[in-house]
């Protein structure tokens, strides 16, 4: 799965290195951020790739249930596709090897089940995953396998401009974060999709789900891995990241250029305005070694989270790394459904739901 992200994740990288044969103007990095990257390069290999591994790990039939959800304007659609805990054949899987120089190797897989069929678990809510810039749903498969073993329904959305989803215009949150206002609206009013859910989102992903939060009270909780502040300052380190030779007076300009063209102010859509304006718990996961989220990020936005959210850093992780760490992080990240999302959804329906938590907020290493 990390080397497929790893793929994934150097669309931007390759279209940016596309500017180096030409004059590197602020219009031309401009255009490039806000055209879609499923524009600048096609993500159908990997999408029949995934689905050929897929049906084969499910011994010959997908397990995901695929939905097409219109969104706008501007006008596009999502590609978005449920797991059913009931329908799972996969494990999710990990192996830790030790190297020679005292380092050591994750190896992480989804695996077909062996053991004998059980009962169903128990049904614990509905949470939707959402994958990170440039990146496309299937990354997301390990999430949501583990989710939906431990009994939620999940739903795995490609944003819109990536994988499958339509949309001619990358909006750095702008309209991503209505987008998934109406993808809930049209699932639950199919009776496909409960009204109470949870998110879990990585990087850009991450701030999507904040930003829908913010607006929208259906979202019980987040889970928030590797989540930024200013989508600017995101943009800006990721192409220091792949060493794109660009000066910091034209990619400043470029970054003026995107905001006027999408008509939003950077400070709009902020991490920190996000989580503000959140009256859910949020848990955060920061890696130590990031650059494109940095820990001092990862502080504004612990520092600004509601009463009762909770901080986990883990010191060794960088940006990429961070979303695959499951030894580390599936343990904390169920618990944490089950406490603010299955515990928040039975106490509501019991009419007996505390509004007022105690504040908490947690550094976990």
């Amino acid at each position: 799965m990390t080397g497929a992200a790893s793929k994934i994740g150097s669309f931007f990288a390759l279209s940016l290195a596309a500017l180096a044969t030409g004059c590197v103007t602020p219009e031309r990095v401009a255009n490039r951020i806000i055209t879609p990257p499923n524009l600048q390069r096609d993500y159908t290999k990997y999408k029949k790739e995934a689905d050929h591994w897929l049906v084969t790990l499910g011994g010959g039939k997908n397990p995901l249930h695929y939905f097409a959800v219109p969104v706008g304007p501007p006008d596009a659609r999502l590609e978005v596709a449920q797991l059913l805990p009931a329908e799972c054949p996969l494990n999710l899987c990990w192996h830790v090897t030790p190297l020679p120089n005292g380092k050591t190797n994750l190896d992480v897989s989804l695996q077909p089940k062996t053991n004998a069929p059980a009962a169903p678990p128990r049904h614990q809510g509905t949470i939707f995953v959402l994958h990170g810039y440039t990146a496309m749903k299937e990354m997301m498969l390990p999430w949501a396998v583990t989710l939906a073993n431990d009994g939620y329904v999940v739903f795995l959305v490609d944003l819109r401009g990536h994988g499958q989803s339509t949309g001619t215009t990358f909006s750095c949150g702008k309209y991503e974060t209505t987008d998934m206002v109406q993808a809930l609206d049209y699932l639950t009013a199919r009776h496909l999709c409960e009204d109470q859910v949870g998110v879990l989102g990585d990087s850009f992903g991450a701030d999507v789900a904040l930003q829908w939060a913010a607006r929208d009270s259906r979202v019980r909780t987040v889970t928030a891995i590797a989540p930024f502040n200013q989508p600017q300052d995101a943009l800006t380190r990721f192409a220091k990241d792949i060493k794109f030779r660009i000066s910091p007076v034209v990619l400043s300009n470029a970054m003026a250029l995107v905001s006027a063209r999408l008509e939003m102010n950077w400070s709009d859509y902020s991490g920190e305005r996000a989580i503000k304006q959140m009256k859910q718990p949020v848990l955060l996961v920061g890696g130590g070694k990031d650059t494109i989220s940095p820990p001092s990020d990862l502080a504004v936005l612990s520092g600004a989270a509601p009463p009762g959210s909770k901080t986990i850093m883990l010191s060794f992780a960088d940006h990429y790394m961070l979303p695959y760490l499951f030894p580390a992080l599936d343990q904390p990240v169920k618990a944490w459904f089950q406490e603010h999302l299955t515990a928040d959804r039975q106490t509501s329906r019991n009419g007996s739901k505390d509004e007022s938590p105690a504040a908490s907020r947690d550094l976990v290493q």
